[in-house]
């Protein structure tokens, strides 16, 4: 049996439409976001594990990751290495980008940072789901003229961001409802 053979399952089993080449360069660049998101590992705790990677014609123009608390976010950092070649590109990252100020956040918005280097499309894994980001985020980007696409791999960046996600989740639901989150 081969992948065409599981007909209308395929997107049960991989969640993502295999049959065009823009959703072949999204998932691997996803891929490569969140290669670049598990370099955080142990070093941004209490944020999430998060990878950036800006592509222009196909090429990897600038790429980031979350390194430490209180330090520019990964969509910041792999602007500023693009550049001005960040006008018009794609930005891959595994988590929706922060739109929030205040509240003791230290870093600006991501949301801002795209929009000014005007990049065409971000392509995410999930939504983050802090309570001042879920869907604003996304929302923001869509109202600044971005085209934005929204999950690809899925699994993968939840299970990256799994503690990250259930620290947000149980600190402000119930348990049950907690628990119907994270597995769902």
């Amino acid at each position: 049996m081969n992948y065409h053979d599981l007909g209308d399952w395929k997107d049960f089993f991989f969640g993502e439409d295999l049959n065009s080449v823009e959703s072949l360069h999204d998932l691997y660049f996803l891929d490569l976001t969140l290669a670049l998101a598990a370099k955080g590992e142990g070093q941004v705790k209490p944020n999430p594990l998060v990878g950036a990677i800006v592509v222009k014609n196909g090429i990897i123009v600038g790429q980031g990751f979350h390194r430490y608390e209180g330090v520019k976010h990964a969509e910041v950092l792999a602007l500023e290495e693009a550049g001005h070649l960040a006008i018009g590109a794609t930005v891959y990252v595994n988590l929706e980008p922060c739109c929030h100020r205040g509240g003791g956040k230290r870093t600006p918005p991501c949301c801002d940072a795209l929009m000014a280097a005007q990049v065409k499309r971000v392509v995410c894994c999930t939504t983050d789901p802090n309570p001042r980001v879920n869907g604003r985020g996304l929302a923001a980007l869509r109202e600044a003229g971005i085209a934005v696409t929204v999950g690809p791999r899925t699994s993968a960046a939840r299970i990256l961001n799994s503690e990250y996600i259930r620290s947000v989740i149980t600190s402000n639901a119930s348990p049950d409802l907690s628990l119907m989150q994270i597995l769902f």
